[in-house]
């Protein structure tokens, strides 16, 4: 097992030497990706979201160049033209594996007005993030993309499973490298730690565990702590009454038929809802990934089971024994009071550092952190992106790989 990346840690803002190169984030949210960036080298002159609070949190963490409007709707104006790497995350609630996938929600066709903007200001290299389901979106993408953008670019796409970039937190994603044709030839992506397989459960030896990444922040909930957002969202009723009798790894399929609550009581189980609900992840793993929903029977939100315990310097998480809390009839008690992932926890499965305080409640922050891009993840693309800006084709031959960590 590895670690984080030492600045995820930093209780004080500390960024790394510019590299020369500046970017600027469309749909930018908070600014995971944009913060990515930054940590690569790079200067932000610009970003924009839709999102109020979203931008008070990019303003007071990555950059104050940054404002409130609706990209679909604003006239595109030229601060940002000539920018070295523009950066961006069009809505996906449409193709999301978390949503109800609707071909013909609106917010599948916002790339349109980000194609607009990387035709107008005409980056170096763009990366657009986005979900796996938007493969099936890329030929159409692709298509539109040359009309728009005159040929000027080649397009890339790439499927990504950011626990293989020093993230903890199995999250697939896709991302989208635009190459303007005077630069590069490109593509240039970063190294993986290990070799990638798409299966949460197959460990590997660069894995961050969420014991690893979450333990030293110490017990949650405590007024006391170190962190402020050391916060979870309480349980109602309902769920509470479930997630006790789910395991490390479990979900609603571990709770015999027999005892499971009112809404759940003779249904017929499937394969998919029932893997799904209330999924609870297995601390010696890398996390599930976080997204902007806090419905345990939507979202991996729960907490693992674990005890904790304080060395002299910081906190561990100790495994339990399930066998030891589950009795004949199969129905596994937790020996503790679950609870939801605490908003600093969910921040640091995103590779956010310490330092980044968020705007909002605590719903608002659970959904800027969920929608963001692992910062870990952005850095690598952006640190491979400058590669290719700095060097052209020569890139490959003078970079080396791209999984190191920045102190």
């Amino acid at each position: 097992m590895t670690d984080l990346p030492p600045w995820v840690r930093h209780t004080k803002r500390t960024l790394p030497k510019k590299n020369g190169l500046s970017c600027a984030g469309l749909f930018a949210g908070c600014g995971g990706l944009d913060l990515g960036a930054v940590m690569a080298g790079f200067e932000p002159v610009y970003a924009a979201d839709s999102d109020s609070i979203a931008v008070s949190s990019y303003r007071n963490n990555v950059s104050p160049h940054a404002e409130c409007i609706d990209l679909s709707k604003s006239e595109i104006s030229s601060v940002a033209k000539g920018v070295d790497l523009l950066l961006g995350g069009p809505p996906c609630q449409g193709f999301s594996s978390a949503g109800p996938k609707k071909k013909e929600d609106p917010r599948n066709k916002l790339w349109n007005h980000y194609l607009e903007y990387v035709k107008s200001w005409k980056p170096k290299i763009f990366l657009m993030e986005n979900v796996y389901g938007f493969l099936q979106e890329f030929p159409s993408f692709s298509e539109k993309a040359q009309i728009i953008l005159d040929g000027e670019y080649r397009l890339f796409a790439r499927r990504f499973v950011t626990q293989y970039y020093g993230v903890p937190q199995f999250r697939d994603r896709v991302i989208i490298q635009g190459v303007r044709r005077d630069v590069a030839a490109g593509p240039l992506w970063p190294e993986p730690t290990s070799p990638e397989f798409y299966h949460y459960t197959k460990p590997f030896p660069t894995a961050i565990s969420m014991a690893r990444a979450l333990e030293d922040l110490g017990p949650a909930d405590d007024p006391t702590g170190l962190f402020g957002d050391h916060i979870s969202v309480p349980l109602g009723p309902t769920d509470l009454s479930i997630a006790r009798h789910i395991p490390n790894g479990g979900s609603l399929k571990d709770i015999p038929d027999k005892h499971l609550p009112k809404p759940y009581f003779g249904r017929l189980r499937t394969s998919s809802g029932w893997t799904w609900f209330y999924r609870k992840p297995r601390p010696e793993m890398p996390g599930r990934g976080v997204i902007s929903s806090i419905r345990p029977n939507y979202a991996t939100i729960l907490a693992p089971d674990f005890k904790i315990q304080k060395t002299k310097k910081t906190y561990r998480w100790e495994p339990i024994n399930p066998a030891e809390y589950t009795r004949k009839d199969g129905l596994y008690t937790s020996p503790f009071e679950p609870r939801r992932l605490t908003m600093r926890e969910c921040a640091r499965l995103q590779t956010f550092p310490d330092w980044f305080l968020f705007s909002g409640k605590p719903l608002d922050v659970h959904r800027q952190i969920g929608n963001a891009v692992p910062v870990e993840f952005a850095r690598r693309l952006s640190d491979a992106a400058a590669s290719l800006i700095i060097h052209g084709d020569d890139a490959r031959a003078v970079s080396k790989t791209f999984s190191g960590n920045i102190s």
